[in-house]
């Protein structure tokens, strides 16, 4: 049994919160019993006393035995602007030197007293009382990524310091309050009459011109990290192989510019048996991943042969574009490639060789001899999925060049995952910073008795930050490229994470805490550098700092109108909050049809997500009361439909009448950005994904009813857009 009170002491060190607000708005308790699986997950073994006592005293006395913090982030959200220093009390008459050389090379120097510097805590180790202070420093440091040396005696430290702004950026329509709209979408399900079977960049930006045509500023995508190349069937976009990087098969081949250099390829696209192909994969009313993948990576071969047969090491322009871009993205490509070529070389053996925590020990180990000579002996196979990356990444780049052409406000709004899949590329090129025997999740609700496990490895704060935040760093960076804005899928994670046990349902999960400054400093920093807005998406149970420091540091809010319906109605459209994405619904809810049929209630019963049938009743009771609830409010703001009532059982059928008339009422919301899902344009009934299904139901496949093209030919979408804009421009 484990030593309760070590236990205790390594949990708190550890930021392992031992109670939580929940969705009822009470104070629930953590039991021990899920502490202790969080520690054991975290790599402490709580059956060895000594070992557990060591552990502790060493979390809790290793800072003050150096100088400074593994890392400091100066931030303004923060209630003081300095470093703290570590030092004793016999230490205290002596001045000090600090000096800061700042990431262009300039040097600022300054010197203190500590016996003046203010103390914020102690700490007794025998007979020497240590003490922290903290040392100012100048409010007019540049921003960026420094590294600070400071003296004390015959003491010296280095550490890296990074000096953030208190906002994120905004620009120049956003900062004056416009009131903008577009769309949010899932880019795999767009319809075209040339793609391959799903939707790809060049859908995409004829998406953008449909749209832009029509008064939008703003198109949505679903997380568009690179997934599993040669296992198709993991399409889910929120559990990817790396977040850092994009999945190729939306890449489309023949805008490729060695296309147009190959005769060869395109007398394959332009065969009769490949083209039959292609048609077959365009019916599907789901995405046939593993068809799509087939055809693109046979041409994907082709078009590397091309390239490196006419510009690889040639000094062509396309050679240097792609060289430029291999210097830019680094060590974190390059382990991105590794992992694609092993992969594909280990399934090639293996059909069951799905990630790295099954291939040969030698190479789970990205640094291991056996991945270095792998390396060497294969250099081209890196340079291939090399490729895959550049020529994705130049065709996103090139949609956000023409949002910016086409004048577009905001333009791309790109998305962040939570995390990434425990087999895949970004765990395994960084395997130390991540806890693998844990997963993150969310607590129980209503909804969920058990809670939520989405089997994501947690990265470590601990580790995170003995790192420089590195990772972190570069998940933001290459996550704002070819954007004007950035969603962070459940952004509540940048101060805490629920993180669920081995092999235990969530329910026996906690919360464990990140350093809120340091990641909201480091988050204005690159959206300042990047240029990039923030979109925050803050549903749920929302902890108190969130709802301060979000607003302190201006990210965007996201707000959901179904979430928007309580007991007493509907928030009023002048109530949302001005610095916000709003919408009817997303991803994981049901469409507007869906909502209004309860099809989507009926569904969940069929594939027994509801604990009891009285559950199932009553949810269906409540949606009967929201839909009452929401044609009140339309008929108070005089946007109820000629000849309905504010009965629903009069409309069991939702219509396009009443569609567009909820959506023009979220539009007259205060909130800057509102977005439309093309489905409910489409009035589609089927669900893209039922959040806490996997193998029951074909998530993330579906596909739209017709193109964008079409679409936005229509006269009723039209005129619904021509609406939008007025009630916007009303605002």
């Amino acid at each position: 049994m484990a030593n309760y009170e070590l236990s205790s002491k390594v949990a708190h060190l550890r930021k392992i919160s031992r109670s939580f607000i929940d969705y009822l708005g009470r104070e629930a308790e953590v039991p021990f019993e899920n502490i202790e699986l969080i520690l054991r997950a975290m790599g402490y073994d709580l059956d060895n006393d000594d070992q557990l006592g060591h552990d502790a005293w060493a979390l809790d006395t290793h800072q003050w035995h150096v100088l400074l913090e593994p890392i400091t982030v100066l931030s303004p959200l923060r209630d003081y602007w300095g470093v703290n220093l570590y030092v004793t009390t016999e230490e205290l008459w002596q001045a000090g030197t600090w000096v800061i050389t700042t990431e262009t090379g300039d040097k600022i120097e300054g010197q203190f007293n500590l016996d003046f510097l203010t103390q914020t805590g102690d700490y007794w180790m025998g007979e020497t009382q240590h003490v922290r202070r903290i040392l100012p420093l100048p409010k007019t440091l540049p921003l960026g990524y420094h590294q600070l040396t400071v003296t004390v005696g015959e003491r010296q430290m280095s550490a890296p310091l990074i000096c953030t702004p208190k906002t994120s950026y905004h620009n120049a329509p956003m900062t004056r309050g416009d009131k903008t709209w577009g769309t949010a979408i899932q880019l795999y399900t767009l319809r075209s009459e040339r793609n391959w079977g799903m939707g790809d960049f060049s859908d995409l930006a004829q998406l953008i011109r449909d749209m832009s045509a029509q008064g939008a500023d703003v198109i949505g995508l679903n997380p568009i990290h690179a997934l599993y190349p040669i296992s198709p069937e993991h399409c889910s976009p929120y559990s990817p192989s790396n977040r850092s990087f994009l999945n190729v098969l939306y890449t489309d081949v023949e805008a490729v510019p060695e296309f147009q250099e190959s005769p060869a390829l395109k007398r394959k696209v332009g065969s009769k048996t490949f083209a039959a192909r292609v048609e077959q994969l365009r019916a599907t009313d789901d995405v046939h991943y593993p068809g799509v993948s087939a055809l693109k990576f046979e041409c994907f071969e082709m078009l590397y042969s091309v390239f490196r047969k006419n510009h690889l090491n040639q000094g062509t322009e396309r050679d240097q574009a792609f060289k430029a871009f291999i210097e830019e993205q680094g060590e974190p490509l390059y382990n991105q490639a590794l992992f694609d070529a092993l992969l594909a070389h280990f399934k090639a053996q293996d059909i069951n060789a799905w990630g790295w925590p099954v291939w040969p020990e030698a190479y789970q180990d990205h640094k291991s001899e056996a991945v270095a000579q792998f390396a060497s002996d294969n250099p081209d196979a890196i340079h291939y999925w090399m490729y895959l990356q550049f020529i994705a990444d130049e065709q996103l780049q090139n949609i956000h060049q023409l949002c910016q052409e086409l004048g577009m406000k905001i333009g791309l709004y790109r998305d962040l995952a939570v995390g990434a899949d425990r087999g895949g590329a970004e765990v395994w090129g960084n395997r130390e910073s991540f806890c693998l025997d844990a997963a993150v999740g969310a607590p129980p609700d209503a909804l969920g008795p058990n809670g939520q496990n989405w089997g994501l490895p947690p990265l470590d704060p601990v580790k995170l930050k003995h790192e420089g935040y590195e990772t972190f760093i570069t998940l933001l960076r290459n996550n704002m490229r070819g954007c004007g804005a950035l969603r962070i899928d459940h952004a509540l994670g940048l101060l805490r994470l629920w993180w669920c046990p081995p092999g235990k349902s969530a329910a026996f999960g906690a919360y464990v805490y990140n350093d809120l400054f340091d990641m909201l400093g480091i988050l204005n920093l690159e959206s300042q550098r990047n240029e990039c807005m923030v979109i925050a998406e803050d549903l749920g149970t929302v902890p108190e700092e969130v709802t301060r420091y979000f607003p302190e540091a201006e990210l965007y809010s996201n707000k959901v109108f179904y979430f928007e319906i309580g007991e007493q109605g509907c928030t009023e459209p002048q109530d949302y909050a001005e610095k916000a994405l709003a919408i009817v619904c997303n991803h994981d809810m049901p469409t507007v049809v869906a909502y209004w049929n309860k099809s989507d209630l009926d569904l969940r019963r069929q594939l027994n997500m509801f604990a009891s049938d009285d559950d199932y009743f009553s949810e269906c009771a409540a949606r009967e009361k929201a839909k009452g609830l929401i044609l009140e409010a339309l008929k108070r703001h005089g946007r109820l439909p000629v000849g309905l009532s504010t009965n629903p059982d009069d409309l069991q059928e939702m219509t396009q009448g009443l569609c567009f008339a909820i959506h023009e009422h979220l539009a007259a919301s205060r909130s800057q950005i509102i977005a439309v899902q093309l489905e409910d344009m489409m009035l589609i009934n089927k669900p893209v994904n039922i959040p806490g299904t996997s193998d029951e139901y074909p998530n993330w496949r579906r596909k739209l009813n017709e193109s964008s093209k079409t679409l936005f030919k229509r006269e009723d979408i039209q005129a619904f857009c021509q609406s939008i804009n007025r009630v916007r421009q009303s605002v």
